[in-house]
């Protein structure tokens, strides 16, 4: 297998780890409370942490230095899920965003821990330590947001409505993905990964009453994802926005029905939001490429 493969899932999960680390750091002295700011800080550095990790790998395949790779991209080379780049808006948000995305996290790192590609499975094993301090904290939000006050309740629940759609495109195909399932770089595709995940998730909304969730995930025109960034004009003709499947309950357990259609992060379409975040993230390193401090 060549090993461009390779290098696109290295990107994606690597560009997921930065763009939501950067999001993260956006909160610090901003949280309900100190102890908060001090996790939520903590987060932060560990996702861009994770992620220079695995551009480090990618620089061997790629030639460009891990700097050059985090930061010296154009927008639409980013390959992140657009989940990943949304703004934090409320608190309820932002908890509902970290639960659905560091629930996922534990799965694909999970699938991945058993990679053939050597130099990611050891990496991976090392992200997996600090990235279950990040799902036990994501959990205790779930919880006490979920079994919380009528309001924060409510808050929640929209707020999991809203993200939960962009956060199933985390298991957006990847380019190749064939050919690294079929050699064990990736021992689950993305849709076994999906599958998992939503039984997970599943459990824990009925678990709390929450499962109406769930029932709007299952309408239509919820799973779509509208890709409007620098690449936005040209979504148009043979190049459609991203829809996610569909959801239902089967046998029961929550499954999604149908296929991705379209394209979405994984193939460099984001939001208007990017833009913003992107030219922010890498506006120093731009401006003085090359240097070193």
């Amino acid at each position: 297998m060549s090993a461009e493969p390779r290098l696109a899932l290295l990107l994606a999960l690597a560009d997921d780890e930065l763009v939501m680390g950067h999001r993260l750091s956006e909160w610090t002295g901003w949280v309900p409370y100190v102890e908060e700011d001090l996790a939520m800080s903590s987060i932060a550095q560990d996702e861009i942490g994770h992620a220079r990790a695995l551009y480090e790998i990618a620089s061997a395949i790629d030639g460009r230095d891990p700097d050059a790779l985090a930061l010296g991209r154009d927008a639409g080379d980013y390959t992140h899920a657009v989940v990943c780049e949304r703004p934090n808006r409320d608190y309820a948000y932002t908890a509902a965003r970290h639960y659905l995305y560091d629930t996922a996290d534990d799965v694909r790192l999970d699938a991945l821990k058993g990679s053939t590609f050597k130099e990611l499975a050891e990496v991976v094993r090392v992200l997996r330590i600090e990235e279950g301090y990040h799902l036990e904290h994501a959990r205790a939000w779930f919880e006490r947001l979920a079994t919380g006050p009528v309001d924060a309740r409510q808050r929640f629940g929209d707020a999991l409505s809203d993200a939960l759609p962009e956060a199933m495109a985390l298991f957006e195909p990847l380019p190749g993905e064939d050919a690294m399932t079929s050699d064990g770089t990736m021992p689950a595709s993305n849709e076994e990964q999906l599958t998992r995940w939503l039984g997970i998730i599943g459990a824990d909304l009925e678990r709390v009453g929450l499962e109406r969730v769930l029932e709007t995930g299952s309408e239509e025109d919820i799973g779509e994802v509208l890709p409007t960034s620098s690449g936005a004009s040209e979504v148009s003709g043979e190049r459609k926005p991203l829809r996610v499947p569909g959801l239902e309950r089967r046998d029961g357990r929550w499954v999604h029905a149908g296929s991705f259609s379209g394209a979405g992060g994984r193939t460099g379409h984001h939001s208007e939001d990017f833009d913003v975040l992107w030219r922010e993230m890498t506006d120093l390193y731009r401006a003085h490429p090359g240097a070193r401090w």
